[in-house]
């Protein structure tokens, strides 16, 4: 059943382009809704605003550029990008009459709500379209890069409730909300990890890889852009800087003949993430004058558990009995 749902290889650039225009187009606007629903809640009254306008008009655009490059294909077959596409169809005209009838959501309800959980499943299949219909299975193009950074992202927004650097006053109160604050940082550090080995099966260059985390931080500082540019233009700086981090991690894997050179790697990568949330909590406490409530061993030990449990994950990566990188 799901071998029928298999894409037809897109060999064509142009096209290949036209996918990241239009998946940049969408998730941009996914974000921006998101932004609104935080700090605009009391000024959102309907489902016809701005912030869904751009959501819906991306969604329109990615229908109609895959309208025209199957057309220019002669490709008619009913693929996982078709399939996505009419899930999310259903579940736009589905939130219209949920935010008629219910009104608008507030808190997590907006990332739970069954009207949104199947514009995520679409959203899914349809970028799931885009890797799967690259050109030569064995490598990875700007599209396909693009494609796993949105997954990554889209992912993220999902789990937006727990994220550390979009709930930052979560390191300034105690008791047990430092507990939410500490699983933030461990949850996204292990997301980090498992994209890390993914991605590397596929030998992606340093750049491609530093890519991949930079798609994603840049699509989360958009979640600011209404209510907090600051914020966003952290989370930038904060991209650049783990992107450049990757890069660098990378490059260290490809040159070195370590035997645990994966799992390194990967432990790396968790460690990296928990460095930046350290950093961006040290910004706040340091530079908005806020009570820092965390000490410096519990700091630490955001930084040093990811780089634990990223060791562990690399381990997914490689095969138990050869010890070698799975493709």
């Amino acid at each position: 059943m799901f071998d029928k749902l298999a894409p037809t290889p897109i060999t064509e650039k142009k096209y290949r382009y036209l996918m990241i225009v239009a998946m940049v187009w969408m998730f941009t606007g996914a974000w921006v809704d998101s932004s609104a629903h935080t700090f605009l809640l009391d000024e959102i009254e309907t489902f016809f605003t701005p912030w869904h306008a751009l959501l819906y008009s991306g969604y329109g655009f990615v229908v109609v550029s895959a309208v025209y490059v199957k057309n220019k294909m002669k490709d008619y077959k009913f693929d996982v990008g078709v399939l996505g596409a009419s899930i999310f169809a259903i579940g736009g005209g589905s939130d219209a009459i949920w935010h008629t009838l219910l009104g608008i959501e507030t808190g997590v309800e907006p990332l739970i709500s069954p009207s949104h959980l199947m514009l995520f499943l679409g959203s899914f299949l349809m970028l799931d379209h885009v890797f799967a219909s690259r050109p030569y299975k064995d490598t990875l193009d700007a599209a396909s890069i693009f494609s796993i950074g949105t997954i990554y992202g889209l992912i993220v927004f999902m789990t937006q409730f727990i994220n550390p650097f979009l709930d930052i006053d979560l390191f300034f109160y105690w008791d047990w909300v430092d507990r939410l604050a500490a699983g933030s940082v461990f949850f996204n550090a292990m997301l980090a990890c498992i994209v890390f080995v993914y991605a590397i099966r596929f030998n992606v260059s340093p750049n491609s890889m530093g890519a991949i985390f930079l798609i994603s931080f840049l699509y989360q500082s958009v979640f600011f852009i209404l209510g907090d540019l600051m914020s966003m233009a952290l989370l930038i700086v904060y991209g650049l800087g783990f992107s450049f981090g990757a890069r660098q991690i990378t490059n260290w894997y490809y040159k070195t003949n370590h035997d645990r050179k994966v799992q390194i790697a990967t432990a790396l990568i968790g460690s990296l993430y928990g460095f930046i949330v350290v950093v961006n909590i040290l910004y706040w406490s340091i530079g908005q004058d806020v009570d820092l409530v965390w000490r410096f061993y519990g700091l630490g030990g955001l930084v040093t558990t990811p780089l634990l449990f990223g060791y562990m994950i690399g381990n997914l990566g490689v095969s138990p009995k050869t010890g070698e990188v799975v493709k």
